[in-house]
């Protein structure tokens, strides 16, 4: 017989039910905080609860963002837990045809979910892994800001120097952030003069750019027109926007030296890096993302789980299939379809299959979403057989 505990999580607090194997409910709801005190109390109660009723405990959480970490690092240390995502407890849900939903109901519902099939069985024992996810996780979320940044800052400086990226076509290389964070204007250039900017661009560039250059930024300035509307607003951002650039990729730096540090400890054991177009960086964002590859019986898991699945809505007779649902990981969606970036042009499965789906006249980014998903065959199966890439043997020149 089990004791079946249903916690329904939350920042402060959470909800907890506690049903038989009948789904007879056991006692009233409890309440459980973010407390040592709390959490003992809670662990003594189940405690007594499982004896009286000699039954064995099982329990489980909702996965809401990071609540439920400290929760379950606690918990698991006496009791194997059951991770639901929400979106399989509002699925699960349905069934009561109320549409009630509170946070008791939720617990309830997370109890009545341990009594029937099989729990999913998520190992979070793996905490390295989990450290990798979360700083690659964090590495896009900066990698994304820095983008933007980059484009408001090509905008403010079209605005106080229209041209300049004609001279520097990478305007954020050491010798352009150099000039722009000492002289962002047409007049401030035309003021140091060529002698100066020549100076100024030879030490930035260690001596690896030609006079011309600074000639050429020269003329470029004596002929632009600037706006003068926004000037100011535009010069102070730009520098502003230097500075949070600079200290992005700092951190970006420091980020990467560790999602290769804790890559070079476990990759040995793993074989995505081995196959064409998927760098040691992508291999460790997508090991990351997926895990233990045991916990997916098939590829097609892993497709769903990345969000590469098709919608599917029916209606009567009527099936309509659509695009990929984006309902996953989308960390994992990330890495896959720049790995594909490579792979098209590297790699002898991928390149040719997303060479016949453009031939077929597919859209280009349908294309790459059909070669994500042959590219997650090829790493279940390089995983699952604990082997490195292989090319096919239909595919190999006699």
């Amino acid at each position: 017989m089990y004791l079946n505990i249903g916690i329904d999580v939350s920042k402060n607090k959470h909800d907890v039910c506690i049903l038989n194997e009948n789904g007879e409910q056991i006692g009233k709801f409890m309440k459980l905080t973010n407390t040592k005190t709390s959490l003992n109390k809670f662990l003594e109660q189940i405690k007594i609860i499982s004896e009286k009723h000699d039954a064995k405990i099982r329990i489980g959480l909702e996965a809401t963002g990071i609540y439920w970490y400290s929760l379950f690092s606690k918990i698991s240390e006496d009791h194997k837990i059951s991770i639901y995502n929400p979106a399989q407890i509002h699925a699960f849900a349905k069934v009561n045809v109320r549409g009630s939903k509170t946070d008791k109901i939720d617990a309830k519902t997370i109890a009545n979910m341990l009594r029937f099939g099989n729990a999913p069985q998520t190992d979070y024992s793996d905490k390295q892994r989990l450290e990798l996810r979360e700083y690659v996780r964090f590495y896009l979320k900066l990698t994304s800001k820095k983008t933007n940044l980059k484009k408001r800052f090509r905008r403010n400086l079209h605005l106080v120097f229209p041209g300049y990226d004609q001279v520097f076509k990478n305007v954020f290389t050491r010798t352009s952030k150099e000039i722009l964070s000492q002289s962002p204007t047409p007049d401030d250039i035309l003021e140091m003069g060529e002698a100066k900017l020549f100076e100024l661009m030879k030490k930035a560039s260690k001596n690896q750019i030609d006079k011309e250059k600074a000639r050429e930024l020269i003329a470029k300035a004596e002929d632009t027109i600037p706006s003068g509307i926004l000037k100011e607003s535009s010069l102070f951002e730009l520098q502003i926007m230097l500075d949070l650039i600079e200290n992005i990729e700092k951190h970006t730096d420091s980020l990467e030296k560790r999602i290769f540090a804790i890559w070079e400890n476990v990759k040995d054991k793993h074989y995505i890096q081995t196959i064409p177009g998927i760098s040691e960086f992508r291999a460790a964002m997508i090991w990351a993302e997926i895990g233990d590859i045991e916990n997916f019986k098939h590829p097609d898991q892993i497709v769903a789980f990345a969000g590469l699945d098709p919608k599917v809505r029916k209606s009567a007779n009527k099936e309509v299939i659509g695009g990929p649902n984006k309902r996953g990981s989308s960390t994992l969606r990330w890495a896959l379809g720049w790995a594909v970036q490579e792979s098209k042009n590297i790699n002898p499965v991928i390149a040719p299959y997303f060479k016949k789906k453009i031939d077929e006249g597919k859209h280009y980014n349908t294309a790459r979403c059909a070669a994500s998903k042959k590219l997650i065959r090829i790493i279940w199966s390089v995983e699952k057989n604990k082997k490195p890439f292989q090319i096919p043997s239909n595919l190999q020149s006699s």
